[in-house]
């Protein structure tokens, strides 16, 4: 009986050993013939495997003659974003144009961007305040997608943005409250924030006179700011900002309505706003 038992175990190992040498012999067989049927070789198996995704750049820097420049003001407490101006800057005719977009103007979303979006918040609505977006998308992609969202907003192309401390941002910009009629059946006055120079950094331009007093201040203001812009690109500009006369500088706010509960661009005077600064 202990023979038989034996033989039975004997004769079933060697069942089970062929089965799994057959079986390996039809996959390296299936295997042959597709490499030869797709005309891949062994050498470059590695190429046909998807590779890993990495995180892609949302939105690139650019050096352009006419820049337009997106930037942050940011709470450090709260991370916030509380101030947004868009910076245009022609180097050709040295305009430096600095439009106040109002955080709680009201945007809608395209489809295709919204669909993006709900990838990285499904909660995000189609229609919403720029104040809103840090409540809605971290903080490694909130600038970058806000980038976009302006970008769609305005119908331009954003060359670089910067995120600056609110701290930094009030010793170099203060908000001057302006007052216009709004389009409305009743007339009221609506009042309009825009952001100019605070007198504390007119006082400082006045001190830079040479490019390496311009440089400097550019290298001790990037050291406490966020820009997709390298400061070595950034220095690019630094000629045709030392020779920017005062009076080329202007301070405006995007074109729209006012009220109490939102800002709402006016597209089409927007379009020809923008398009004056941008000499199209």
């Amino acid at each position: 009986m202990r023979k038989s038992a034996g033989r039975m175990f004997i004769r079933g190992l060697l069942k089970s050993l062929l089965f799994f040498l057959f079986f390996a012999l039809i996959s390296i067989a299936v295997y042959n013939l597709v490499m030869h049927l797709y005309g891949i070789e062994n050498e470059r198996v590695i190429d046909v495997i998807p590779p890993v995704k990495k995180q892609t750049i949302i939105t690139e820097a650019s050096i352009d003659e006419v820049s337009k420049h997106l930037i942050y003001c940011v709470n450090e407490d709260t991370g916030d974003i509380e101030k947004l101006i868009l910076e245009i800057y022609d180097c050709e005719r040295l305009m430096l144009y600095y439009i106040t977009i109002p955080i709680k103007t009201q945007l809608t979303l395209s489809d295709a961007l919204h669909k993006e979006l709900v990838l990285v918040k499904p909660s995000i609505p189609g229609y919403l305040k720029l104040s809103a977006i840090t409540g809605y998308l971290p903080e490694e992609t909130v600038y970058e997608y806000g980038v976009l969202m302006i970008e769609e907003l305005l119908d331009i192309e954003i060359s670089y943005y910067t995120v600056v401390p609110q701290s930094i941002y009030d010793q170099v910009f203060e908000t001057e409250l302006l007052k216009s009629k709004a389009n409305s059946q009743e007339g009221l006055e609506s009042t309009y924030p825009r952001e100019v120079f605070s007198d504390e950094f007119l006082e400082h331009l006045h001190t830079i006179n040479t490019e390496t007093e311009l440089r400097d201040y550019i290298e001790e203001l990037y050291a406490q700011i966020k820009s997709n812009l390298p400061l070595k690109d950034k220095l690019n500009y630094m000629e045709s900002y030392i020779n920017t006369p005062g009076r080329n500088i202007r301070f405006e706010v995007i074109a729209g309505e006012d009220s109490n509960s939102a800002y709402i661009i006016d597209e089409a005077l927007a379009s020809r706003q923008l398009k004056s600064y941008l000499n199209e």
